[in-house]
């Protein structure tokens, strides 16, 4: 299957977001450090976290991915799952987590992955899932609802609009 080799310009953005004293903190992540998931999750063993750490990378106005990582396992969640036919970096996401999929089981604007990704701070699986099939959100609107849900929406607001 020939996938898109995603590219330092195809990303929309991409940052890593933690919980340290209660607090959600962020940091945005040069995109050329992004394009690879395992150089995203190398710098996501550099900060501390409540709960491990976070990263997130939109691609081109299509989707997102979410990693979590903590000392135990790394965790991967991909807003729309037709991503793994199109996009590298969907493949390797669901290579980091060993997720068995196939073709013909994708469906358009339908989530993959670990949906129960961020259930530690609250947000349950169907909701995550439902954020991300609604029809009327664009995904780094669907990124916004997520952090949002989680009380980390201030700083993902400062982080974007910098």
């Amino acid at each position: 299957m020939a996938t898109e080799q995603v590219r330092a310009d195809d990303l929309d953005y991409s940052a890593i977001l933690w919980r340290e004293d209660g607090v959600w903190n962020a940091t945005s992540v040069p995109a050329q450090q992004a394009v690879v998931l395992d150089d995203l999750l190398a710098l996501c063993k550099q900060y501390p976290g409540e709960g491990g750490v976070y990263a997130v990378v939109g691609v081109a106005d299509e989707f997102f991915i979410l990693l979590h990582h903590d000392p135990r396992r790394t965790q991967a969640f991909i807003s729309d799952g037709v991503a793994l036919l199109d996009w590298d970096i969907a493949e390797d996401a669901a290579d980091l987590i060993d997720l068995d999929w196939e073709e013909e089981d994708l469906e358009e604007f339908e989530a993959i992955g670990d949906s129960n990704i961020l259930s530690n701070f609250g947000l349950k699986a169907e909701d995550l899932s439902m954020i991300c099939e609604n029809p009327d959100l664009e995904p780094d609107q669907q990124i916004f609802e997520v952090w949002k849900r989680v009380g980390a929406e201030l700083v993902w607001k400062k982080l974007r609009n910098k």
